[in-house]
């Protein structure tokens, strides 16, 4: 019994991979839409926090509401590093196909195909620390909300 599979097999496996590599790149990309809307989300509400009268700064209200601006800010600055690599990533990518195409040698794609495995390597890496940047960009705003108004919030409890 052969375990190999045969053309018409190794053909729709080949349409599979190809169709689930272009899922992962949408959602990739649809990743990196939704964290730039909520991170910048995030950074305008913190410039409403700062004109509104009703919250009280200072102290640990005003570092934790800086440090939450600095995580936005962050996870933003990771959104525009992670579309950069994927871009080298394509154009690399594109450079295998075109060396392929023209015969080149195989040194030459060895040498492409290390590098675009180190620049996805490094967009997932990316992805992974954004979503923790974000995540604790998020928790920190919470807690600035409740330590900014926490005696708007007391005087509501104690009534």
């Amino acid at each position: 019994m052969n375990n190999q599979p045969d053309d018409n097999e190794q053909s729709r496996l080949t349409e599979r991979f190809v169709r689930w590599q272009d899922n992962l790149r949408q959602s990739l990309g649809s990743h990196i839409t939704l964290i730039v809307s909520w991170s910048a989300g995030g950074l305008a509400f913190c410039g409403v926090l700062l004109n509104s009268d009703k919250a009280q700064f200072g102290g640990t209200t005003t570092f934790v509401f800086l440090t939450t601006g600095a995580l936005f800010i962050l996870s933003l600055a990771l959104s525009l590093f992670i579309s950069w690599n994927r871009l080298q990533d394509t154009r690399d990518t594109l450079k295998i196909l075109k060396a392929r195409k023209e015969k080149g040698s195989e040194q030459t794609i060895k040498e492409l195909q290390a590098v675009t495995n180190k620049l996805g390597n490094n967009t997932w890496c990316a992805v992974n620390f954004q979503l923790v940047v974000f995540a604790l960009a998020s928790i920190f705003l919470v807690v600035t909300v409740l330590l900014a108004f926490k005696d708007r919030l007391d005087a509501c409890l104690s009534q």
